[in-house]
């Protein structure tokens, strides 16, 4: 964020410091202890899927299929590189959901609707590999299609909305209901050709009928919500035998003994998972579609992370970033006007919280977290401040223009909890925590005496509070608890120094400051505010337009997965750049770490 409360313990060596590249929507990162550029920490992904709806591996050719339910396509990924392989083998189809493939790989079948006049019919669909024709093999005017199994010459398909399984040939024709009388089904898989396991939604649970001369009877629960699964949506086969649930809602996977009805975590909530979908196991390798974070992370047998298999559509990085108490990253996008949650050693996405602000108006400009770890963001032109409730949705926090509000930029929760906010008004505003109501210009339109100031980012340090002025290029020094006016800590153009709007001071105590008009980072001593060095000299790594910088900590002996440029133990700095970049320079496959989200 353009605001800043990060203090580092002495000598770190397991820290990263994040700039913020506003010129081409990147975060870049840095050594943080001698500024050299390390690698694009996020770069935005803008060719591939979006929000994933089905995944399917395939038996021979190496690839994932993934359906892109929000952009209508299917795309395919590299299993070990997690590249996409573009163009979509798949383009307009209407919200694709479930996949499988054949045993052969020559047909991939999924769900996806068709227009049918003012409405749509759920349809069930085949894609011929690798040519990329697409049929219809049969589609239902009433139905509302979720989950696809194939056994045999069969097509098994649950209706979410009429609560059965109907049951189509593969050569196509009308369908025939088997199984009636479920909550909400979705997922299906055929342990044996006469088994069959059905993901009960609407019910919390997980049933297996049995067929006996043609005719499939309900025989037992295999899961239910005592176990603590929520929403279980997909299921699978795991190497031991054991069945592999989903939870869409509970975010987890739950293993389960298929004799005994033993049921065990195997991937603990959160875990890299936001509304886990569909699931495959590829030998020891389990893949799951997590629709919310928009990747498909794969795990061990064990259920820990392993990466990330393939990355959907991201954000432009090109607002202010905040840390939160796990110490992830929150970063705003202005160009999909959303707050994203970046895992702050793989440079993962973990979750995305779209519509920050009124997007007919303005989107978002800085973010910052409070004590409970709710996120708020500013929203010029707009005039106010707006955070995410419980349900994820914006909902107003200081109302428009309160206390002369114009044109809000950084933010932060000072040390008295109250949250600060830069005004374009060339003030400094105090609003009630919890409430959001006015408090009192804390710093005023003269600089309380120190002169007018044009306030971005700002800093609480040691008993002071520090203020960058893009105009003039300066940062200002005022007492933390009065907004006394003490100094102008860091003079005009001080080192070249010019734009500044994001600052932080490091684990050495050193003040860190971005200079957007020559591109580059400038150190200057933390006691006496005389300027030492360019710690990230002009451009490098291609920073351009630098915006904000955090020192994030490093999560201290965690496995660096191969092939990744964090296989160092040194402290970095991160800088966000805003330029749309296709693909993340460190590669597509990122190590999720497992610490609590």
């Amino acid at each position: 964020m353009l605001v800043s409360v990060v203090l580092l313990a002495a000598a770190s060596a397991n820290a990263q410091l994040l700039v913020v590249s506003q010129g081409d929507a990147r975060i870049l990162e840095y050594d943080e202890l001698d500024g050299t550029f390390v690698a694009p920490f996020v770069a935005p992904i803008t060719t591939g899927f979006a929000f994933p709806g089905g995944i399917a591996v395939h038996p021979s050719d190496g690839n994932v299929y993934v359906s892109s339910t929000a952009s209508g396509e299917i795309w395919a990924y590299d299993l070990l590189t997690g590249l996409v392989a573009p163009p979509a083998i798949a383009t307009g189809l209407l919200a694709p959901t479930a996949m499988t493939l054949d045993a052969t790989g020559s047909n991939l079948y999924f769900l996806a609707d068709i227009p049918n006049g003012p409405d749509t019919d759920a349809a069930l669909r085949r894609l011929a590999l690798p040519g990329g024709t697409v049929t219809t093999v049969s589609s239902d005017s009433a139905a509302s299609f979720a989950g696809l199994a194939l056994e045999g010459s069969h097509l098994y398909v649950s209706d979410s909305f009429a609560g059965r399984i109907v049951r189509y040939s593969t050569s196509g024709g009308s369908g025939t209901p088997i199984v009636t009388g479920l909550t909400s089904p979705s997922g299906i898989l055929f342990p044996s050709s006469t088994v069959m396991l059905i993901a009960e939604t609407g019910a919390d649970r997980v049933v297996e009928y049995v067929e006996s001369g043609g005719t499939w009877s309900f025989n037992r629960e295999i899961l239910n919500s005592a176990t603590g699964i929520n929403g279980p949506t997909g299921l699978a086969l795991g190497p031991d035998g054991r069945l592999s649930v989903s939870g869409s809602l509970s975010n987890d996977v739950v293993a389960v003994d298929l004799t005994t009805l033993a049921s065990t975590t195997l991937v603990a909530s959160g875990n890299g998972l936001a509304v886990a979908g569909e699931l495959e196991w590829d030998g020891n390798t389990l893949l799951v579609a997590s629709r919310s974070n928009n990747t498909v992370p794969f795990f061990d047998s064990n259920g820990d992370p392993t990466g990330v298999v393939a990355r959907g559509l991201t954000a432009p990085a090109d607002a202010g970033m905040a840390t939160l108490s796990n110490g992830n990253v929150l970063i705003g996008s202005v160009g999909a006007n959303s707050v994203s949650e970046i895992d702050s050693q793989s440079g993962g996405t973990i979750r995305t919280l779209p519509n920050a602000c009124p997007a007919s108006f303005t989107s978002v400009f800085d973010v910052a977290t409070d004590s409970a770890g709710d996120v708020y963001m500013t929203c010029p032109p707009t005039d106010g401040v707006r955070r995410f409730d419980s349900n994820g949705t914006s909902v107003p926090f200081v109302a428009i223009a309160s206390g002369g509000l114009g044109s809000p930029r950084g933010l932060v929760f000072g040390p008295n909890g109250n949250l600060f906010v830069a005004s374009g008004s060339g003030e400094i505003l105090e609003y009630q925590i919890g409430t959001g109501n006015f408090v009192g210009a804390f710093v005023d339109v003269t600089g309380n005496g120190g002169g007018p100031i044009d306030p971005y980012g700002f800093v609480f340090h040691q008993g002071s509070l520090f203020v960058t002025s893009f105009f003039p290029s300066e940062v200002r020094e005022f007492d933390a608890s009065t907004g006394a006016y003490i100094q102008t800590f860091v003079s005009s153009g001080a080192g070249g120094l010019s734009g500044p709007s994001g600052l932080a001071f490091g684990s050495d105590g050193d003040l860190y400051v971005t200079s957007k008009d020559d591109d580059s980072v400038k150190r200057f001593a933390g006691d006496t505010g005389t300027f030492i060095e360019n710690f990230v000299s002009t451009a490098s790594g291609g920073l351009d337009q630098p915006f904000d910088l955090i020192f994030v900590p490093m999560t201290p002996g965690l496995p660096v997965p191969s092939g990744s440029l964090h296989a160092r133990a040194l402290s970095v700095l991160i800088l966000i750049a805003c330029s749309v970049r296709s693909r993340r320079s460190r590669g597509s496959v990122t190590a999720v770490r497992g610490h609590s989200k």
